[in-house]
């Protein structure tokens, strides 16, 4: 290895710092969550969690869900999630994330995340911290799946 090579990080650590500063924008009070989306070592889309385009964005004030424990009623939540907005966002500009996909989050998924994330047939997800993990459910349905996963 030479002395250019030996301090340059790995494409899964690149990507996850990508992850790490996406989750910058999130306008969410409880939570910040970035996710990257990656086809064949190439940036299909990014996405962060926050109220949908156009839409004010919570406030301490206004966040309905501020007292409630990690995962209680998110039916109340006015956000999308992060690896949601990321396959938006590959959608709406037509990009296809058919293929070698990988997902990386900064944050596991919730159990709708991951159904939509395995629908969508990605096939790797990185994430850096877990979430809901004791989530029989939610073990039993990405153990039953052909996704990867993989914690960094």
């Amino acid at each position: 290895m030479n002395d250019k090579t030996k301090d340059r990080i790995s494409k899964d650590a690149y990507f996850m710092k990508i992850a790490e500063v996406v989750s910058l924008r999130s306008t969410c009070i409880k939570r910040k969550v970035g996710a990257v989306l990656v086809k064949d070592s190439h940036i299909l889309s990014t996405g962060y969690n926050g109220v949908p385009s156009g839409f004010k964005h919570c406030t301490p004030e206004t966040c309905v869900r501020k007292h409630l424990k990690s995962g209680e009623k998110p039916e109340l939540c006015r956000g999308v999630h992060a690896e949601i907005n990321c396959i938006i966002q590959a959608a709406i500009h037509g990009t296809s994330i058919k293929g070698n996909t990988i997902l990386y989050s900064t944050t596991f998924p919730c159990m709708n995340c991951l159904k939509l994330i395995i629908n969508a047939g990605i096939k790797k997800l990185f994430y850096k911290e877990g979430y809901n993990m004791e989530n029989k459910v939610k073990e039993s349905l990405f153990k039953e799946s052909s996704l990867i996963i993989e914690q960094f």
